[in-house]
């Protein structure tokens, strides 16, 4: 149905905004060694990134709903695509070196709380701002090709 469609393409969207833009968030903070800054974002964000995860389960729900009710087939190539690049979102994020950091947020907000000392973070901060970069592209890789995916149907 088409009402399936459109939710699916509006959840997609959203959750690639907000999941985007945490991550660039949290990559500008820890590059620019901005405690502050990462502490506020993760102030922001909270500890997981609950709305743009409800946002892309939703998506992924109503995916199947369209292709149930529209006469997709599920194996079709640039489906087969899309499941595989999926996975491989989740498994990015499912790395220690992502989820690392919401707990580098924590410790900004301690660090600026006077509970912890900030050149600790900050120095943390400079050890992951390349895996930190690098998950980012990768993510945003990922999200772009599963975008071009789904819009060219190449398979």
């Amino acid at each position: 149905m088409l009402i399936f469609k459109v939710l699916h393409i509006l959840s997609m969207f959203a959750a690639v905004t907000f999941l985007v833009g945490e991550a660039l968030l949290y990559a500008r903070a820890i590059s620019r060694g901005d405690v502050a800054g990462l502490a506020g974002v993760r102030r922001l964000v909270g500890g997981r990134p609950v709305v743009g995860a409800i946002f892309l389960m939703s998506g992924i729900v109503f995916g199947v709903l369209t292709a149930l009710t529209g006469g997709i087939d599920f194996f079709a190539g640039w489906l087969i695509a899309a499941y595989v690049l999926m996975v491989a979102l989740f498994v990015i994020n499912g790395s220690p070196w992502v989820q690392r950091l919401p707990r580098l947020g924590q410790e900004a907000m301690e660090a600026v709380a006077g509970q912890r000392p900030v050149e600790e973070v900050a120095a943390a901060m400079v050890s992951i701002r390349t895996s930190a970069s690098i998950a980012v592209a990768v993510n945003v890789t990922l999200f772009a090709a599963i975008i071009a995916d789904m819009v060219l149907k190449p398979f």
